[in-house]
């Protein structure tokens, strides 16, 4: 291997004289000559600066001593020989073509928007489904407290009536199934109004005004239906995971239980706050839409209690019903689901 040679200018650390030398690296030793100076000290015993920008290269030596040149590929050389600064020279390149700098801003913020569309949805799903069943109750339990904290009063519906519809919505639960300890609680709500909640480990909480606005009991199963439908798709988990972040996913996968309880806390921000996405809640609509067909033949009771929600709400307050997408077109996709499906049982 031949030697590599270039020009710098050798400072001594006592003063800011600038001796100029010449520097031949022999494969063991740098030998620094000029006027006054001759060095030859180990290269383990010298240490080469990183790149900064155009600044001249440096290369510190024992006793405070050190050598800076403008001869910035000598430099490298010596580095490609020593095995240094592999990845900062890398990027001392890079900082040095401000078109691949733009190229590398505009591509951060391309990976950035489809991680947020796409990767974080998809990892949502992931620790959603792989969050067990067991580990949704506690989750579910501190939601609940907070919703009734926050929300939510004693119901004031008469033990009969809740037992009515606490039978139908055992029906419901054990037709569309899914392994969940389902349980239907009844609350009053003057703040939220006519409203439903499913909370990951199968508890639904209905309203009594949602209770009242009903003109027919089919209109309530298809709402319980399409409440478990947001349990067995795992919908509050992975609208709770997308919104707070990727680090509570991980919790969820190496078994942290103590930070995945106190996630029950943020759940009620984020179904009130934001209801679900417009996938999800077409998700759910499905899910509801074929249970009525099966025993019903027709989607008509969910259209007319979505429809009376979307006219009983006023506009400035959340409604996990009738919010994204808008209710018109998840009517029509009721109603196209029940022409593509066939009558049934009516």
């Amino acid at each position: 291997m031949s030697d590599l040679e270039f020009g710098a200018f050798y400072f001594d650390g006592r003063s800011s004289r600038a001796h100029p030398v010449r520097v031949r690296f022999d494969g063991r030793r740098l030998r620094v000559a000029g006027e006054g100076v001759s060095l030859e000290p180990l290269i383990e015993h010298c240490r080469v600066n990183p790149p900064l920008g155009q600044a001249r290269r440096v290369i510190r030596l024992p006793e405070e001593g050190r050598l800076e040149t403008d001869d910035r590929q000598a430099v490298e050389r010596l580095e490609a020989r020593l095995g240094l600064n592999r990845g900062l020279t890398w990027v001392h390149r890079l900082e040095a073509h401000w078109k691949l700098v733009v190229a590398c801003m505009v591509g951060l913020v391309l990976f950035s928007w489809a991680f947020v569309r796409w990767g974080l949805p998809f990892l949502a799903a992931q620790a959603a489904f792989a969050t067990p069943v067991a580990v949704t109750e506690p989750i579910s339990q501190q939601a609940l407290k907070v919703l009734d904290e926050r929300f939510l009063e004693p119901s004031k519906l008469p033990p009969a009536r809740r037992r009515e519809l606490e039978a139908a919505f055992a029906r419901v639960a054990r037709d569309v199934g899914g392994g969940y300890s389902y349980r239907l609680e009844f609350r009053s709500s003057p703040k939220l109004g006519p409203n439903a909640f499913a909370l990951p480990s199968g508890v639904i909480v209905f309203t009594d005004d949602l209770v009242h606005l009903a003109q027919d009991d089919r209109e309530l199963v298809g709402v319980m239906a399409h409440e478990v439908g947001h349990v067995i798709h795992r919908h509050s988990l992975r609208q709770l995971y997308q919104g707070l972040g990727v680090f509570l996913m991980i919790s969820i996968l190496v078994g942290d239980v103590t930070s995945v309880t106190s996630l029950g806390a943020s759940l009620p921000a984020v179904l009130v706050n934001n209801g679900y996405s417009r996938d999800f809640e077409l998700e759910a609509d499905r899910t509801a839409g074929t249970y009525l067909l099966r025993h019903y033949g027709t989607t008509k009771p969910l259209q007319n209690v979505l429809h009376r929600l979307t006219q009983a709400h006023d506009t400035s307050l959340p409604d996990l019903l009738s919010t994204h997408p808008a209710t018109p077109e998840r009517m029509e996709r009721l109603r196209r689901m029940e022409e593509g499906e066939g009558s049934g049982k009516r």
